[in-house]
């Protein structure tokens, strides 16, 4: 089986359980890959959620984005990202590795996580704010336990949006405040050293797609 294959193949069968069906739709730009050797780099392997902008190696993007996609990389212990070598080979255990320590990474991080929760005048919750000295922010809504977190607030079904790697945005899909949440969260995206996108993204139990922009100029 090609490098090719086996990438594909295991980047579908893993991320299935990382995420209830990501929808992933893998296109390699190059091959082959690998992870960096631990002797010569103290890098971990993760999984990032960045802007399209950023034209890594190997990528995917989300369901339905223009924007935003899902790669590869390693993270130095002082939040230093590098996206995976092309030009390197790894083999089946290696990629199951590079899946479990990402997991482990997001949930643990997810777990120190305190949300910003915005109320209006009655007190009820109308969204939720993620942010952290961190660039594995927005990887959190990848790991097992995000959604359930904010469905027992929000309801089955969330909306989302990733205007940074290191802050998240949480609504409601019905019944949400999002108008009133725009122009910040434009804000955000522009002022961001490490911006993803201001694409909308919807997740349920059918998994995450994207569902729209709140850029008006992005013609969709």
């Amino acid at each position: 089986m090609s490098q090719r294959s086996l990438f594909r193949l295991s980047l579908t069968s893993h991320l299935r359980h990382f995420l209830i069906p990501l929808f992933l739709r893998v296109t390699l730009l190059a091959t082959p890959l690998a992870l960096l050797a631990e002797e010569v780099s103290p890098a971990h392997p993760v999984i990032l959620i960045g802007g399209a902008y950023e034209k890594p190696p190997i990528h995917s993007y989300l369901e339905g984005s223009k924007h935003t996609i899902l790669y590869p990389a390693t993270i130095s212990d002082k939040g230093e990202c590098t996206p995976l070598p092309p030009d390197r080979r790894f083999s089946s255990n290696d990629w199951d590795h590079f899946i479990k320590e990402s997991q482990e990474r997001t949930s643990l991080l997810l777990a120190t996580l305190d949300p910003v929760m915005v109320r209006d005048r009655a007190g009820i919750i109308q969204m939720a704010v993620l942010t952290a000295d961190n660039p594995m922010v927005a990887s959190c809504i990848l790991s097992r336990g995000f959604r359930g977190r904010f469905t027992a607030i929000f309801g089955p079904e969330l909306i989302i949006a990733i205007p940074a790697r290191n802050k998240l945005y949480v609504f409601p899909k019905l019944a949400n405040r999002l108008p009133s949440a725009i122009q910040t969260i434009l804000d955000d995206y522009l002022i961001s050293p490490m911006p993803v996108s201001n694409e909308l993204f919807e997740l349920s139990d059918k998994g995450l797609h994207a569902i729209g922009t709140l850029d008006p100029e992005d013609g969709r």
